[in-house]
Parts: structure tokens; sequence; C-alpha cells
């Protein structure tokens, strides 16, 4: 299964693409829907994962150049990750929109390159586990943080979330070794995009998501979990593309209603259907 950096980056950028263009989705873009958030639109998401396929790229060099078991490694992908951050803002007009997936998605392709330099194949809990190693740090980070700037490091210190670095530290098992799963069993029953919007029913129900606590607050998000849980369980039995699809249409109100958008299950979604093209379809 060798790939190159070309092929792995237009992986990652497709990835980014079609999430986008998924709708309805809860109180995020879509190709039809601003969702909850009035400073960017499906617009700025093409241009901001466009922006990004040289870092993807980049990534994927910088892990097979460099070893991954020293202790500079993770550091020096991050600094990878800063440039990647000015180049979309560039790109935005200075708008936040792919942050969370510069840095998830930057780790799992430097720890994937990393990892094809000893196997062919993937074993996506051996993969998971590399992850877990390197961002190990991360847990140490948040917990002696006195800058309290960014939506997760506020949720840390309110609540004990560790937001997208608790993903991280977890080596994305929710996507490796769960999402993964379920988003290839959907899709025997159902068209791509709607088993997408149902797997983004399932991680609102277990993600903490703090782009949702900082939004509105911690009840918010404890309710808006309950009902997804519901949503997704009774859906997941039944299959139908158009209960699905007008279930999450409702949803989508409730959330542009609340003014609130799940950010961080959208960053797993990426991450998830990054996944299924590298194992399922290729290039």
């Amino acid at each position: 299964m060798k790939m190159n950096n070309s092929e792995v980056a237009k992986l990652a950028t497709k990835a980014l693409l079609y999430e986008v263009s998924i709708s309805p989705k809860a109180g995020l873009v879509s190709r039809l829907s601003n969702g909850s958030h009035k400073d960017m639109d499906f617009y700025t998401f093409i241009d901001s994962a466009l922006s990004l396929d040289e870092y993807f790229s980049e990534c994927f060099v910088y892990g097979q150049e460099n070893d991954f078991y020293s202790l500079n490694f993770f550091k020096n992908l991050r600094d990878l990750g800063k440039k990647a951050e000015k180049e979309m803002y560039k790109a935005t007009n200075g708008i936040n929109t792919h942050k969370g997936t510069i840095f998830s998605m930057g780790i799992l392709i430097s720890v994937l390159s990393s990892y094809f330099k000893e196997a062919d194949e993937i074993d996506l809990k051996v993969l998971s586990n590399k992850i877990k190693n390197m961002c190990s740090p991360l847990l140490n980070e948040l917990e002696n943080t006195n800058d309290f700037s960014t939506y997760g490091e506020k949720a840390f210190k309110n609540y004990h979330l560790t937001g997208a670095r608790g993903l991280a530290i977890s080596g994305y098992d929710i996507v490796l070794l769960d999402g993964i799963n379920k988003l290839k069993e959907f899709t025997k029953s159902l068209d791509f995009e709607t088993s997408c919007i149902l797997l983004l029913f399932y991680y609102i129900s277990i993600l903490d998501d703090t782009n949702i606590v900082n939004r509105a607050n911690f009840e918010t998000l404890k309710e808006i979990q309950i009902l997804c849980k519901n949503l997704y369980e009774e859906n997941s039995k039944f299959l139908s593309k158009e209960k699905i699809r007008d279930e999450m249409s409702k949803l989508n109100d409730i959330f542009i209603e609340k003014n609130i958008s799940a950010g961080g299950s959208a960053d797993l979604l990426i991450l998830t259907i990054f996944i299924h093209f590298l194992i399922y379809e290729k290039v």
C-alpha cells in the first residue's frame, strides 16, 4: 500500500472538501448553509482546504525524513502546523476554518508516513498507539498552562475537558478504532453523504466538544449529547436516508437557534473520511 506525499496530500485535501460539502450538518458550514457561522461560507472552506494541500504533503515528507522516536519529532511538526495556520489565515482573510484539522491531520499524516517506513499495510490499532506515544506530552502541557487563550484551554480550566489535545493523547482511537468501522458499515446500506451525517450524530453524542461549551455552556453540551445519542441509536437501527437527513436538518435548526456548532465533531469526520479514502478507495 506504499503511497507518496502527493497522493496522501490529495486524499487529505479531498477529505476536507468532502466534509464541507456534506449537508445538512449541525450548525456547520455546508454547501447549502453557513450554519451558525456568519463570518464564513462554503467558499471560505474551499479556499482554506486548497491552501493546506502543501502542508499535508510536507507532513508526509517530514515523517519520512525524521526519526519518529527523537524528542524533537513532535515539537518540530507543530512548527510546520504554525506555518500552515498562517497560510490558512492568508487564504481566508483571517478566519479560522481548519485550525483543528491542521493539528489533527498533521499528527495523523506524519505518524502514518513514519509507519510506512516499517510496514506496507496499515494496522489502525498500531497507528493509534504510535499517535498516543507521540502526543503523551500534551497532557502535561495542558495541566501546566497559564495561558488560557484558546477555546480548548478555557474548557480545560473551567470543566477539565481536554479538547483537541485529549483526542490526540487518546491516539484518535474514537476515529481509528471506532468511527471508521461504523462508516464502512453504514456505506453498505446508505450513500456516502448520508453515512457521514449518521456518523456525525454519533460523534456529537460522545464528544465533549469545546466548541459547543464555549459558544454556549456545559449544560447545553450535555443536552445536545443526549439528544444526539437518541437520534443516533434510533437512526442506526432503521438506516432510512430520508429520516436521517430530516433529523439532521432539524438538529441544524436547533444549533443555529442556539448559535452553536459541532466543530470538534467535524474535525473527527474529516479524519474518518481521510482514513476511509486511504484504506478503502486509494487514489
